[in-house]
């Protein structure tokens, strides 16, 4: 939640002391409790920063992103034990090697992971939409961006249906943190993969978020911003719509164009 602090305000030669309203920025750990050599432990998976909020969704979805989980019977229990920590608690069933503990920042979301993923390629499951129904989703975001209009500090990603409707939507001072929560949400929904949705970020289209939708099965990715190389690399490799520069007016289709009438 944003948090009110003391600021001096400078503007045409006078100064006024004021409050502003800042974006929160804290420590999440989490804490994953698994079954080794036929006893169970919980053991600290490391540390991200993030935005207060949707922390069992943010926990979920990493595990998903990163591959440690597959389905919503990998996980037995998810829950909040105190304010920056929580707990999830994996199966019997799954074999989980922790390995060196993460150590991610609200800016990259990979950072602490050995190696950089590999990501199948999707099967065209039919998803199609016309360019009238995208053009109109950067503003229906822009209306859902609460904390970014209060702080125009934080980052925001939305799922969004054929039709233009935005099914579900998560704002994090870390772009990756939002996307996360989004795809830890449809993992406890138990909607995964999302073979029938599409991402849409208020920001660039980096790597990792190119991915992170690929890995949910989410066939159309659309960010305000720009992509970067290594995102169409991927994008193209794994047959995702990717779409950047999205304004009323304009879009720029970098990979699976056909998605898109």
């Amino acid at each position: 939640m944003p948090r009110r602090v003391p600021v001096e305000r400078w503007a045409g030669g006078e100064r006024k002391a004021e409050d502003d309203w800042l974006a929160e920025e804290a420590p999440l750990e989490i804490l994953i409790e698994h079954s080794f050599k036929d006893q169970r432990r919980t053991a600290s998976w490391g540390i991200t920063l993030r935005s207060p909020g949707h922390d069992e969704e943010l926990a979920l979805g990493l595990l998903f992103s990163e591959g440690r989980v597959e389905s919503a019977a990998d996980v037995e229990m998810v829950d909040c034990l105190e304010e920056g920590r929580v707990r999830v608690a994996l199966a019997p069933h799954v074999d989980l090697d922790l390995g060196r503990q993460r150590a991610a920042t609200a800016a990259c979301g990979f950072c602490g992971s050995p190696d950089l993923p590999v990501t199948p390629a999707l099967e065209d499951r039919g998803f199609r939409m016309t360019y009238e129904v995208l053009s109109m989703l950067p503003a229906l975001l822009e209306s859902k961006q609460g904390h970014f209009q209060e702080t125009g500090a934080v980052h925001a990603a939305a799922l969004f249906n054929s039709v233009g409707t935005l099914v579900a939507v998560r704002e994090d001072v870390g772009r990756h943190n939002a996307v996360d929560k989004l795809i830890g949400w449809a993992f406890g929904q138990k909607l995964l993969p999302l073979e029938q949705a599409g991402l849409l970020l208020s920001g660039r289209a980096g790597f990792e978020l190119v991915h992170k939708a690929a890995r949910a099965g989410i066939p159309f990715v659309a960010a305000i911003g720009a992509p970067t190389t290594l995102s169409v690399d991927l994008a193209r490799h794994t047959n995702v719509t990717l779409a950047g520069f999205l304004r009323p007016g304009k879009v720029n289709l970098y990979s699976g164009t056909w998605r898109l009438r």
